[in-house]
């Protein structure tokens, strides 16, 4: 009881501070593309949010040029609901067909249905545990690196439009929605794990079997007590955690406030220009779920970034450290990205990565990564040690 009046109270302290404080504010748009070795899991995430920003302000454009005001505010909610849905699904969809690739396997589009595509894959028939589990869990693995760019876009620069910020919020509640109502299902019932069905389950269901020597059933053929225990904590986490991030009130609100208003991310110490706020994240990874801590720190302008991770059920223990605007001359900019951990399966290892832009102008610019990752499991990123390499061109409005 006094865990439950703590959470609700966070809860209501958050919806308190944070729909209080809308602002309008002055943003830069931009348009981001770009294309990522090692079967990078940023060709979805990057390419699908450029996509969808591109069509909301075209048609933004369109309605407000073409329509009368009732008309177009009934178009824009239909099209807006529209393009995110499609943007949050085959953003998914694309992460497993990257790494079906990635493993050997072929990711069949048999049709491009509503409300669902119906989609199979064929996998190798030799495939190991961890391959099945990393191309299962690459279609949320994209919903979350979709809310993480927004995040950290929608705090770097102070502000975000109510579509991006909807956005995150569609790849928040897709995990939820999967496990509660898409497939929901009883883990303690034998024939979920023989017959499984939906991606919670179906990457649940290898990782455990790695982890615990394929002990999935125990004696009288009931199900291990510890995957029952895997799979409601992935389920409770994959939800229960949104409610501990301020920004997730102001995805709320963009997605259901008023639309007019641009928001601001809420700092819990100082402001924009010296503060300190967060963000937590939830992932599902071939080690199990994740469980992040992302730190925001802005100091006289500088700003950076820190993130702590623990998953389960194998040991995963990570950090990462951003420094944005590392390198700043004239017309190029540069952000660097470190990150460490220590895992189970993988031991520790380490990834370094800079990011940055090359503007040729007020419209144009190419965007560029560079980095290398040693064997290990980051998010977004492929298993085994090598180069990350990106290039791209991002357009500005």
């Amino acid at each position: 009881m006094k865990n439950l009046l703590a959470l609700s109270l966070i809860i209501l302290t958050n919806i308190f501070f944070v729909f209080g404080k809308d602002a309008d504010t002055s943003l830069q748009r931009k348009y981001s593309f770009g294309a990522f070795n090692n079967y990078d899991l940023r060709n979805s995430s990057t390419n699908f949010i450029g996509t969808y920003r591109i069509l909301n302000d075209a048609f933004n454009a369109f309605a407000e040029k073409n329509l009368n005001t009732g008309a177009a505010n009934i178009a824009k909610g239909f099209f807006a609901f529209g393009t995110n849905y499609l943007t949050m699904l085959w953003s998914h969809e694309m992460g497993h067909y990257i790494r079906a690739k990635q493993v050997g396997g072929k990711f069949n589009i048999h049709n491009f249905g509503l409300p669902v595509p119906y989609t199979t894959a064929t996998l190798p028939n030799d495939i190991t545990l961890s391959n099945e589990a990393i191309f299962v869990t690459a279609g949320f693995e994209v919903n979350y690196l979709n809310i993480r760019s927004l995040q950290s876009e929608f705090i770097r620069q102070n502000g975000m439009w109510n579509e991006d910020l909807s956005l995150a919020f569609a790849n928040r509640i897709m995990y939820p929605i999967y496990t509660s109502l898409i497939v929901p299902i009883d883990p303690e019932k034998k024939d979920v794990w023989i017959n499984t069905a939906g991606d919670p389950v179906h990457y649940i269901l290898p990782v455990f079997k790695l982890y615990s020597g394929n002990e999935v059933f125990i004696h009288d053929s009931l199900v291990n007590p510890k995957l029952v225990k895997f799979y409601n904590q992935s389920a409770i986490f994959g939800s229960v955690l949104n409610f501990f991030d301020p920004q997730f009130y102001r995805e709320i609100g963009a997605s259901f406030g008023k639309k007019s208003k641009n928001r601001k991310p809420f700092f819990l110490i100082g402001n924009y220009q010296n503060g300190w706020t967060y963000g937590t994240l939830f992932n599902a990874s071939p080690l199990g779920y994740e469980l992040y801590f992302q730190n925001y720190l802005h100091l006289n302008g500088s700003q950076f970034g820190l993130y702590l991770k623990y998953g389960r059920p194998f040991k995963n223990l990570g950090t990462g450290l951003k420094i944005n605007d590392l390198l700043n001359y004239k017309s190029l900019k540069a952000d660097l990205l470190a990150e460490f951990w220590d895992q189970d399966i993988f031991g520790k290892g380490v990834s370094m990565e800079v990011q940055g832009c090359w503007k040729f102008n007020n419209v144009i610019g190419i965007n560029f990564t560079a980095g290398y990752k040693s064997k290990g499991y980051v998010l977004g990123k492929q298993l085994s040690g090598g180069p990350n390499i990106g290039l791209g061109i991002t357009l500005f409005r």
